[in-house]
């Protein structure tokens, strides 16, 4: 895989994604959430946040996946060694990653829609 099809597969991950670069990097985020970054650690590689569960779905799909070592394998980081890895596979991942994303923005939005409720004695935006 080249990070041509990387990019052009996290941009058609689901509606909205926005591309971010940053240094020698590009992350993609919706809602202000990156669900992945191409060119992180190094060249020819990417990183893709993934829900803990999914974590290992993803690992047994392809030899192309590992596991973020350190504190953000706990996290649900994958790291994703473009060489190795089929389109199909890092298609399926990307989905996976932006419905994290998509479901931990909808979950800032309900937070931030009760936090209000509550500072304003129940008056306010409608949920």
């Amino acid at each position: 895989m080249t990070p041509e099809v990387f990019s052009t597969l996290a941009v058609r991950a689901g509606h909205g994604v926005v591309t971010y670069p940053i240094l020698d990097t590009v992350q993609y985020r919706f809602g202000g959430k990156a669900f992945a970054t191409l060119g992180w650690p190094a060249a020819g590689w990417a990183v893709v946040k993934l829900y803990r569960r999914d974590r290992d779905w993803a690992l047994s799909l392809s030899e192309g996946l590992a596991p973020e070592p350190g504190g953000r394998r706990r996290a649900g980081i994958v790291l994703v060694r473009l060489a190795a890895v089929e389109d199909d596979v890092v298609e399926l991942v990307l989905s996976a990653a932006w419905r994290h994303a998509a479901q931990r923005k909808s979950s800032a939005a309900k937070s931030i829609r009760i936090v209000e409720r509550q500072v304003t004695g129940g008056a306010g935006t409608a949920a």
